[in-house]
């Protein structure tokens, strides 16, 4: 199965949403700034982002399910949606199954001289 953008416009985010979202960086920033000028504990530093990202994706989609949830807006769930895979192209790559022949037969025309 692939997924398809539908172009559906998402909700738009509060502030103290994006906070809660982007706060895992902001302290992993911190703790870059505190760290770095020691030269002691860098992995605590790699680990800090590693967290960080983390925590922004796991936020993300809490923030997204209690939209759903609370308010019934489910728009962030509904920008892609699933296809039973049986189209002959890859939309994601714009390549497909049958690109080959496109190729062979523009290879064909140049050999002709068309």
């Amino acid at each position: 199965m692939t997924l398809k953008n539908t172009g559906t416009a998402t909700a738009r985010t509060t502030p103290a949403e994006r906070a809660v979202v982007l706060g895992g960086f902001a302290l992993a920033a911190l703790c870059t700034a505190l760290v770095a000028p020691l030269d002691t504990g860098l992995e605590a530093v790699a680990g800090c982002w590693l967290a960080a990202a983390a925590w922004a994706f796991i936020s993300s989609l809490a923030l997204a399910l209690r939209r759903g949830l609370r308010h019934r807006d489910w728009r962030a769930f509904r920008r892609c949606e699933m296809t039973d895979g049986t189209e002959p192209i890859d939309w994601d790559t714009q390549t497909g199954e049958y690109a080959w022949m496109a190729v062979a037969e523009k290879h064909e025309r140049l050999m002709r001289g068309d």
